[in-house]
């Protein structure tokens, strides 16, 4: 069988499918019911890996297989099984995750640092504040921004605001003079502005033990993620300094 179908094979290979599994189900998804002699000749896999690869198949529950005249013959189950697959494995982490979370030993304090590259990759630290804040209960963060976060992300960045002041966290927000029209004050964020002679090109968020720099300046916008509670108490200082520097003349 010639391999046409190479974005649904590379799919299903993602998805957690050997080669031979992924392009013995396609065939059979053309074929409907086909014998493992078919199945071998039309796709070029040998027959004893044909028939091991289809008892891995029935296994996960992708394929069943019928006796007809005595010959046994093969029919792929529906294509919403790798949906409901992955719904039940989603389900089964989720349950058990706070108790995977719980094996961690939490005296263990291992610094890390993440990239994310693109939009995605600003979208993956955002998501990342948000997941932080729920699990840890923390009630308030500090951040220097840049109005390009609302400019490149229009519509998923005054989301992610509301879902932050939904859950009750408070800020405490820098930003340059030139943007004094961006954001103002309320009851969950207090703004402050730098003057114009200290501008500052991106964007970071203090949250815990974690903080996220997000630079949209470049060709390739990205974030970068540190957990270490030694290096973002230091920058927590800074901002805090500044923060106070900033309270006489700036405050909104």
């Amino acid at each position: 069988m010639k391999n046409d179908n190479k974005d649904i094979i590379h799919a299903l290979r993602l998805y957690g499918l050997t080669q031979n599994e992924a392009v013995i189900y396609i065939f059979l998804l053309k074929q409907v019911e086909t014998t493992a002699f078919e199945i071998a000749k039309e796709t070029g896999i040998p027959r004893t890996t044909v028939y091991l690869t289809l008892e891995s198949l029935q296994q996960q529950g992708f394929v069943s297989r019928i006796r007809k005249n005595n010959v046994a013959y093969f029919t792929p189950e529906s294509t919403n099984q790798f949906v409901n697959q992955l719904k039940e494995k989603e389900e089964a982490i989720n349950e058990i995750m706070p108790q995977l979370q719980a094996i961690i030993p939490r005296s263990i304090n291992v610094p890390v640092a993440k990239i994310y590259v693109g939009l995605d990759g600003i979208k993956t630290g955002l998501e990342h504040i948000l997941e932080t804040l729920r699990e840890r209960k923390i009630k308030q963060i500090y951040a220097t921004s840049q109005p390009d976060l609302l400019k490149y992300l229009p519509k998923y960045f005054p989301n992610w605001l509301k879902n932050r002041e939904e859950m009750g966290v408070f800020t405490k927000l820098i930003l340059p003079y030139a943007a004094h029209d961006y954001l103002d004050s309320n009851k969950l964020r207090e703004v402050r502005y730098l003057p114009d002679e200290f501008p500052f090109a991106c964007s970071v968020t203090i949250y815990g033990n974690a903080m996220a720099f997000f630079s949209l300046q470049e060709d390739d916008p990205y974030c970068v993620i540190i957990e270490s509670s030694s290096i973002v108490e230091m920058f927590q200082q800074f901002f805090l300094f500044v923060w106070k520097m900033l309270k006489a003349t700036h405050s909104v």
